[in-house]
């Protein structure tokens, strides 16, 4: 059976070192820069729309709800397409994947840019979300076939960092500035227009430059598995995102309710899958690699806080110290620098230290995180000032965590799974920032009183300064408690699944 197969070449080569392989061609690392230009477009699109929100909500005359639609709908498609997304590359190809989603994608742009009404534009939106579930696993699924050797790994899961560093300023700074410009008299509709030019490079510039990749023994597509995916995630998704805003009214627990038990069938189904010698969409020796589930136990952790922290600095710049979207935009960028810079210096660092990086990185943002109560006891404009200071280094400890957080969960994910895994990791960190949006959103609107968009008139300055600080001690135990399972994580010695003996120099699969 394939499932039998897979775990004898698995025991074969367990501890198999990628130190020796062999080093990446100029090729692969031309290749790179293009897979992480669709992660870089794709990490623009999550942020740039809320950026935008108020003119689209002028101009196509939308509700509220289904503004939070618009924003909402990529998510949940995106998380709930993921891991079907990276499964399909295992089993068709990840380049060839890779140019499905683009294209996807960048026709689903026009759509959104195209719509003429908000209806439209949430199925668009959706439609968006779910091309960007083709296309982003595949990112780290290339990572993973291609660059076989350690030092390689570390500096291209780096540059992974650096990507979505520069994504978060592009989404929130480029967002502002298209605006302001207002290219054409397009307004809002430039910010799905710029896609085109950038997804059609991508497209041209994969052809000769992204190598092929698949899994070995071919997997067929568990639909089954699909389809309880593209079933569980939204219903667990919609009630997180839209149950905080509205009270947590009755209808989101039993979503929660059916959420819970649809996911133990989903886990039977699979295991039921596995044991018929079939290929489940999640496999056996994924979720039992060493370490694994703390890592994404871990992931959760830290992407709940930093979506978490994204809200709720918005809604103190914004309804708190009355600074318009574009100027409060820039206070983010020190965060997306120090970003880059720490993601940049961790194929050295994390060279030496390994997961004791990440766990550092958890420690400088809680230290960051701490300080938040005292900045914002000072007047308006220092008060900016410090918190652009507090977001450098808060996004200098991101930077820390993130690369080598995905460097060890890689290695802990067999070559043949690179899609899955890749898929299950980026379903978590959706996940986690849905999570973190809903819960500390909630404790952010209980400790002001009252509804941060549109507060009451009794609302001070003082108010909104009180609740962001309350809510920054909680952000900062999320960070610490990051750097806690991190440790851990660096406690659990890599499994059978960390790497494969490759034929033919350590890259079986890759279709070289």
């Amino acid at each position: 059976m394939r499932t039998d197969t897979r775990k004898a070449n698995a025991k074969a080569t367990a501890g198999a070192s990628t130190t020796t392989g062999s080093r990446a061609t100029g090729r692969e690392w031309a290749g790179l820069t293009v897979v992480l230009l669709a992660m870089f477009m794709s990490q623009i699109d999550m942020f740039i729309v809320n950026v935008a929100a108020p003119g689209i909500q002028a101009d196509l005359n939308a509700g509220f709800g289904q503004l939070q639609f618009v924003i909402d709908g990529y998510v949940i498609a995106y998380a709930a397409g993921m891991v079907t997304g990276g499964r399909l590359g295992d089993r068709i190809g990840r380049k060839r994947t890779f140019q499905y989603g683009v294209a996807a994608f960048t026709l689903t742009s026009l759509l959104c840019a195209l719509a003429p009404g908000p209806g439209t534009l949430i199925a668009a939106r959706v439609l968006q979300g779910l091309s960007a579930a083709v296309m982003t696993p595949q990112v780290l699924s290339l990572i993973r076939a291609v660059f076989v050797h350690e030092r390689d790994r570390a500096r291209a899961v780096g540059a992974y960092g650096a990507s979505i560093g520069a994504g978060v300023i592009a989404g929130l700074v480029g967002g502002g500035l298209l605006l302001d410009l207002d290219v054409a008299g397009l307004g809002w509709r430039m910010i799905f227009l710029i896609n085109l030019p950038i997804g059609a490079a991508i497209l041209c510039a994969a052809v000769p430059a992204v190598s092929e990749s698949r899994s070995a023994d071919l997997p067929r597509l568990d639909i089954v598995g699909a389809a309880f995916t593209a079933l569980l995630l939204p219903l667990v998704l919609i009630p997180l995102i839209l149950g905080g805003e509205h009270g947590w009214p009755w209808w989101t627990y039993p979503c929660f309710v059916l959420g819970a038990a649809g996911t133990l069938a989903f886990l039977r189904w699979e295991r039921r899958t596995e044991a018929a010698g079939n290929d489940p969409l999640l496999p056996g020796q994924l979720l039992r690699a060493k370490g694994f589930p703390l890592s994404m136990g871990t992931v959760l952790m830290f992407f709940s806080g930093n979506a978490g922290l994204f809200l709720v600095l918005t809604y103190h710049l914004q309804s708190g110290l009355r600074q318009t979207p574009l100027a409060a935009s820039l206070v983010f960028v020190p965060l997306g620098l120090g970003f880059i810079v720490a993601s940049a210096a961790c194929r050295r660092l994390a060279a030496r230290f390994g997961i004791g990086v990440s766990v550092a990185g958890g420690l400088v943002m809680a230290a960051g995180l701490a300080a938040v109560p005292a900045v914002t006891g000072l007047d308006r404009s220092a008060q900016v000032v410090a918190l652009a200071a507090v977001m450098g280094v808060s996004g200098l400890g991101q930077g820390l965590v993130v690369a080598p957080l995905v460097d060890t969960v890689l290695t802990r994910v067999h070559p043949d799974d690179a899609g899955a895994g890749s898929g299950v990791l980026n379903t978590v960190t959706q996940a986690g920032m849905a999570f973190g949006v809903a819960v500390i959103g909630a404790l952010y609107r209980g400790s002001l009183g009252t509804n941060p968009q549109s507060p009451g008139p009794d609302t001070d300055s003082g108010d909104f300064a009180r609740a962001f600080g309350l809510t920054a001690y909680v952000l900062a135990a999320l960070a610490a408690g990051t750097a806690l399972l991190a440790y851990r994580l660096g406690r659990v010695p890599a499994g059978a699944a960390a790497g494969k003996a490759a034929d033919d120099g350590g890259r079986n699969g890759t279709g070289r």
